[in-house]
């Protein structure tokens, strides 16, 4: 007779049955318990890193922290900030760039991904206080003269839109002038502009098409764009299996309103540069200077409309002196902030296992909530078009690192993905981000200034969770129908009021400011 005690205890032999084995422990942890292990495994981590950075540990002729950075790229944002610079590496602090406005925060993304992908792939970013930290093996005069002498621009191009310059009563001052340069680092964008006007002569197009025409001109130009030009459609636009979806980062396809943000940006290239003919840097050096370290020259701006990404220099009413003001405009500031937007590429995505239509997934992006900052109401929510949660690290993050968590870009709180702004701010809470990101700048697209879109700077948000929030999560079902019913144009403006306060309250617990008792009543 064989001995029960000898059979092998399958859960633990087999990688299934060790796997189930581990979850239930895991389930049957209290909260406490788990927050225990969180922190026994960061002080681990801590303590791990600290031993790589003394050369503890070594793989062959590399130490490990090498082949972690190598294997893994998004290890970069949990990593270390090394106290000296390696040899050979320099530090830039780029004062110019800072987390608001919008415009300034895309300027940090384009530096990083220009610096990595044309002069040094092992270039290294992180945030700073208010500003941007570049480490690369250029020095600032040796990242001037890249921006300046070898910077080779995105070919960003929009026939697919009127105002575009591809069509008669289009601005071409910029689009002309790319076409006549012969300059060696536009060579690509000539190329895009040429296969782009060849595809609207073949398709019969004289002017800016719409539904089926537009989503046949795009599907013709995907499929014969070089690879860089594809990197702007994919960031302005998204083709599903029914038709065309934009992402709000960039309007509609690359455009707010009447402002083509492509023939724009080739018009600033045209200005600093002077095409077609001269590749003058002084004109060019000053307006760098001043976008990209904030040393500001008078009378440097010039009289250029910046759209939806900066607020403060758009001009209007009460933007400066007297009753009116005009949109001033650093020309560096437009052609990074439109560099920088590359990042966020949206993608069409279909959760595992559902046989419905797929839906547009853009980075960090969700639906408007009319609370948690001052001046927000309810009412915001129906005309504003999104809300986006822009990360900070303080951590050094090569370029592929960054990359890979705009690509990423999901949040989730518990198995759903996160729907609004509210949910975002408790998923933070709930530690719904481990990519090393220390806060989240929240934006949202309101309407302002008659029927314009302004991405308006809202909270900071910290990632150390605060431990009370894992109460909120008991509200889910309820809080949710509340929310819903609140909003209904039936509902009794006395209910909005008090939904809105409960939100409000949500907003400053899932922050780490505490939970203020008299907030609802």
């Amino acid at each position: 007779m064989t001995d029960d005690s000898d059979k092998p205890d399958w859960p633990d032999v087999t990688w299934e049955g060790s796997r189930r084995a581990q979850l239930r422990a895991a389930l049957r942890l209290t909260v406490r318990q788990r927050l225990q292990n969180l922190e026994a495994m960061s002080d681990t981590s801590c303590h791990l890193a600290r031993l790589r950075r003394q050369g503890v540990f070594h793989y062959g002729e590399r130490s490990m922290q090498e082949q972690v950075n190598t294997d893994i790229g998004i290890a970069d944002l949990q990593g270390g900030c090394d106290e000296f610079v390696s040899e050979g590496r320099y530090r830039i602090f780029l004062k110019g760039c800072t987390p608001t406005p919008l415009a300034s925060y895309l300027k940090a993304l384009a530096v990083l991904r220009l610096v990595a992908e044309q002069k040094d792939p092992d270039a290294r970013g992180w945030w700073q206080g208010e500003h941007f930290v570049l480490e690369s093996t250029i020095d600032e005069e040796g990242l001037k003269r890249f921006f300046l002498e070898e910077y080779r621009p995105t070919p960003v191009i929009a026939p697919w839109n009127g105002g575009s310059g591809f069509y008669p009563k289009d601005k071409k001052i910029g689009i002309d002038a790319m076409r006549r340069t012969h300059i060696e680092r536009f060579s690509t964008y000539r190329e895009s502009i040429s296969i782009a006007d060849n595809m609207l002569a073949r398709l019969a197009l004289v002017e800016s098409p719409k539904d089926k025409d537009k989503a046949e001109l795009v599907y013709h130009l995907r499929a014969e764009l070089p690879d860089k030009a594809l990197a702007w459609m994919d960031a302005a636009l998204m083709l599903t299996s029914e038709d065309i979806q934009f992402p709000p980062l960039l309007g509609t396809g690359g455009n707010d309103g009447r402002l083509d943000f492509t023939n724009n940006f080739m018009q600033r290239l045209a200005e600093v540069f002077g095409l077609p003919d001269s590749e003058s840097t002084v004109l060019a050096e000053k307006y760098y200077e001043e976008s990209l370290y904030g040393r500001v020259t008078p009378f440097l701006a010039s009289k250029r409309a910046i759209g939806q990404f900066s607020p403060g220099q758009a001009g209007g009413p009460n933007a400066s002196t007297g009753f009116e003001a005009d949109s001033l405009i650093n020309s560096w500031d437009f052609i990074l902030m439109i560099e920088g937007a590359l990042l966020f590429a949206a993608a069409a995505t279909r959760r595992l296992g559902c046989e419905g239509q797929g839906a547009l997934a853009f980075p960090f992006t969700v639906r408007p909530r009319g609370s948690g900052q001052g001046g927000l109401s309810i009412q915001d929510e129906a005309p504003a078009r999104a809300e986006i949660w822009l990360p900070l690290w303080e951590k050094p993050a090569c370029f592929d690192a960054v990359k890979s968590l705009f690509t990423e870009g999901r949040v989730t709180l518990g198995r759903n993905s996160v729907k609004d702004g509210l949910d975002f701010a408790q998923a933070i809470g709930l530690l719904g981000v481990t990519r090393g990101v220390s806060s989240f700048q929240r934006y949202a697209f309101m309407m302002r200034s008659g029927k314009a879109f302004l991405a308006t700077p809202l909270n900071r948000f910290r990632v150390p969770r605060e431990p009370r929030q894992d109460l909120v999560s008991e509200l889910d079902g309820w809080l949710w129908q509340a929310q819903k019913w609140a909003r209904d144009d039936k509902s009794p403006n006395r209910y909005r009021v008090l939904i809105h306060r409960l939100e409000n309250a949500l907003f400053t617990l899932a922050a780490g400011k505490g939970w203020r008792g008299d907030t609802v009543q």
